[in-house]
């Protein structure tokens, strides 16, 4: 958020200093690179960055900002991809870090709820959570901040079960930027609340546009007693969505994870060390299916191995699976994590975050192909994600063999986005939110009346601009 009129920066770091203490006050060279060096991209720019520790504090720097005419750019553990937390200007933007905002990690066991605050990382809540049997079930390959993942709306590889962010979060305390530093509570955190509007869904997902999140109440989840999963190859392309219907019906909330990988993303995970040997032999089918099965139930109590056997066996005598591999739940995983680092050893890699009504997925597909063939017929498809959940990682590999064009694939990756949502209706940003790498998308193809709404309330809560690089409401 900044202020109205000239910055005064030496100002903005000499008072910061005084209200957080100088040793978390950093400038200059004394910035560390990771505040400044995206997940992808090049590195920013930034004027200082600053660790409170409070709520009291981060209200205390947004007033601070806005009268010294400075951005602050809140950042948590920085594994964002589309930029809203990479800072860009040496003048007037200063890094907000949570990394100290860890006052609250309270437990409440019987209603299965934590306090948490938000600089607290995703596999620190799991590890302490693991003693009392409970997890908060976001699951994904990095490791993002509390606060990160509520700005963001996390879905992650178990969203089938569990759901996203959103859905497992009571209540949160945001700093507002009008009036600035004003502390909004969104609470009692009751499991049943209809006492009033449910503000906390406008701070979640909206990428710190309205206000900084200093503390979240979250729903928890008993930690699974077992897991299964198997790597499936379907009969057929036409196969996978029967496949996934019959997964629901017949195997219900045992089902946490149904994620496809088309043969060229799991060809390359393999063939470039990342996910070690192929599981079906000498070749990859023409697409697999990771489907896992879990339950609290102990293996006394629940064979859940045999059931997905049976499931699978009944599939196979339908019609609808070819082959399948059952095994250890982590080794079939690091197949499906290891997909990214042989796209990357493979070429030059396009990632597209996209989601799609599963009826438009394989049309979409078959449009992306023919776009390529008669464009850039060296560019390899190798799309993965979670495809029980519409969302998948649709992903362009140019070969390192093959002369790299980087405005070619640039203009790639504008038809990629306009034949996914013009002509098959997806969305340009399943997971990863809106920041200056999809920025445009949003001013695109966001619905005038929606961005005029939004607009609205940007005006309202943050009218001197946010505390983060995404922008709302109308196009500049």
């Amino acid at each position: 958020m900044s202020g109205t009129g000239a910055s005064h920066a030496p100002g903005f770091t000499a008072q910061a200093a005084a209200l957080i203490g100088t040793q978390y006050v950093s400038t200059g060279a004394a910035i560390e690179p990771r505040y400044l060096q995206p997940a992808r991209y090049g590195a920013g720019q930034a004027l200082a960055v600053v660790k409170p520790a409070t709520t009291e504090e981060v209200s205390a720097l947004a007033a601070l900002a806005q009268a010294c005419g400075i951005d602050l750019i809140t950042q948590g553990a920085h594994t964002g991809l589309v930029l809203g937390a990479t800072p860009c200007d040496a003048a007037r933007h200063v890094v907000l870090s949570t990394d100290r905002l860890r006052q609250r990690f309270e437990l409440d066991p019987l209603d299965r709820v934590l306090r948490v605050s938000a600089g607290f990382r995703l596999s620190e809540i799991n590890e302490r959570l693991h003693d009392a049997g409970l997890s908060f079930p976001i699951d994904l390959s990095a490791d993002p901040s509390m606060g990160g993942m509520l700005a963001a709306n996390t879905g992650g590889t178990r969203m089938l079960r569990y759901g996203d962010v959103r859905a497992n979060t009571l209540g949160l305390t945001v700093v507002l930027g009008e009036p600035a530093g004003e502390v909004l509570q969104l609470e009692p955190a009751w499991m049943k609340n209809n006492a009033g509007l449910d503000f906390k869904h406008l701070f979640i997902g909206s990428n710190g546009a309205l206000g900084v999140v200093t503390e979240a109440v979250i729903k928890l989840h008993p930690l699974p007693a077992q897991r299964v999963a198997a790597l499936v190859a379907p009969a057929s392309q036409e196969a996978v969505w029967p496949l996934y219907a019959a997964a629901g019906a017949r195997l219900g909330d045992t089902v946490s994870a149904f994620e496809g990988i088309s043969r060229r993303a799991l060809q390359l995970a393999v063939a470039h060390g990342a996910a070690g040997p192929l599981p079906f032999g000498s070749d990859a089918p023409d697409y697999a299916v990771l489907l896992e099965l879990s339950s609290p139930l102990a293996a006394s109590e629940l064979d859940l191995p045999q059931v997905l056997e049976n499931f699978l066996q009944a599939q196979m005598e339908a019609g609808l699976v070819a082959d399948a591999v059952v095994g250890r739940d982590e080794a079939l995983w690091r197949i499906r994590h290891g997909i990214g680092e042989g796209l990357r050893a493979h070429g030059h890699v396009l990632g597209l975050d996209l989601s799609f009504a599963r009826a438009q997925y394989w049309p979409f597909v078959a449009s992306a192909r023919t776009w390529l063939a008669q464009h850039l017929p060296q560019v390899e498809i190798a799309d993965f994600g979670h495809l029980g959940d519409g969302g998948v990682h649709f992903n362009l590999v140019w070969p390192h063999g093959c002369a790299f064009n980087p405005r070619a694939f640039d203009e790639a990756r504008a038809a990629m986005y306009r034949l996914a949502v013009e002509e098959h209706g997806g969305c340009f940003s399943a997971e990863h939110g809106v920041g200056p790498h999809v920025q445009a998308l949003y001013d695109r193809y966001t619905p005038p009346s929606q961005a005029a709404l939004a607009q609205r309330l940007v005006d309202v809560l943050a009218p001197r601009g946010g505390f983060s690089r995404a922008r709302y409401g109308m196009a500049a």
